[in-house]
């Protein structure tokens, strides 16, 4: 029987993995609103443009933060184990994007006031 032991790295790189795979459609504007799949909140779902705007932004960022904590994960010369620290690595960059995409919507409610 075939088994394969997923330690938590594989776990971590998988899920860097898979947000990166789900974050390169809205970088491309390829995904319309909706209500499961994407930066969601009343804002964007006010309208098509700052949909699209805001989960390119965040779409980009996010893609970024995954490579990057892939990259830590495989390649740092942190002793890494088991623990909090690769766990760190993954979730610190995926906090730092979300709250970078409501920093954003903020500046997308104020140009939208000023037209």
């Amino acid at each position: 029987m075939w088994y394969w032991d997923l330690g938590e790295m594989d776990w971590l790189l998988i899920a860097c993995v898979l947000t990166a795979a789900t974050s390169v459609p809205l970088a491309l504007r390829l995904i319309p609103p909706n209500p499961v799949y994407g930066f969601k909140t009343r804002f964007t779902r006010s309208d098509p443009r700052i949909w699209y705007d805001a989960n390119a932004f965040v779409g980009r960022l996010m893609t970024v933060a995954s490579i990057a904590s892939a990259a830590i994960l495989i390649w740092s010369p942190l002793p890494l184990g088991e623990g909090w620290l690769p766990a760190a690595i993954v979730c610190g960059p995926v906090l730092l994007v979300t709250l970078a995409g409501f920093v954003y919507l903020r500046h997308l409610k104020e140009s939208a006031g000023r037209r």
